[in-house]
């Protein structure tokens, strides 16, 4: 049972208080690795409450993975939606995404609206990602580099998928998040729990299986 839990996604977070190097402002998000057979889907969500400013947009991820002969990204969507001068919003639908992706280094990847290392993305400065609305249904906090920014709309409601083909078994790692319009914007996430589960199931069942023996 211990060892099952091993299965679980590879969920990479921000570290707590993080903040954008280039703008000191706040930042949160979540990158979730799941894989099934030969495909890999990665879930962004920028989790920061109360978006401010373009700065705090989620903007790309750099991540290696273990085995990165033949990875291909098969499809990107997300809810899109534009941000108003008022601060409320207008919901485009899912749609495909036009986000850049590409390799920057052995078995090493990036996904980006703001891109880095010779990746290029069609879409920048649009599509970057929010965080939640506040509590009233509007993005209360929001300066004119979000609400109302033609540059920068539309935006991808909270969450974007990806899928990549890749070969069976791969695990992810080193990943950075991108924040902000600005290149250099990006923070390391630790390893995640589920890495942690790993250990904790395999040494749970080794001692089970030292019991067993012992009283065989």
């Amino acid at each position: 049972m211990l060892a099952g839990v091993a299965s679980a996604d590879q969920v990479f977070s921000t570290p707590t208080g993080a903040v954008n190097p280039l703008t000191g402002t706040p930042v949160s998000a979540t990158a979730d690795f799941s894989l099934s057979g030969t495909t890999l889907t990665l879930t962004l969500t920028n989790t920061i409450t109360g978006i401010g400013s373009a700065g705090q947009l989620l903007t790309g991820l750099t991540f290696t993975l273990s085995n990165g002969s033949g990875v291909s990204l098969n499809s990107e969507m997300g809810d899109l939606l534009t941000v108003n001068s008022d601060k409320t919003f207008t919901d485009l639908g899912t749609s495909a995404l036009g986000w850049g992706f590409g390799t920057t280094g052995t078995n090493t990847f990036e996904v980006c609206m703001i891109c880095t290392g010779g990746v290029t993305s069609g879409v920048t400065p649009k599509e970057g990602i929010l965080g939640p609305v506040s509590g009233d249904g509007k993005y209360d906090n929001a300066n004119s580099s979000i609400a109302g920014s033609g540059p920068h709309n539309p935006y991808v409601n909270g969450t974007a998928t990806y899928k990549f083909a890749v070969p069976t078994g791969v695990t992810a790692s080193n990943v950075f998040f991108q924040f902000g319009t600005t290149p250099g914007g990006a923070i390391s996430a630790p390893e995640p729990a589920s890495i942690l589960l790993l250990g904790l199931g395999l040494l749970g069942l080794a001692v089970l299986t030292g019991r067993r023996s012992l009283t065989a």
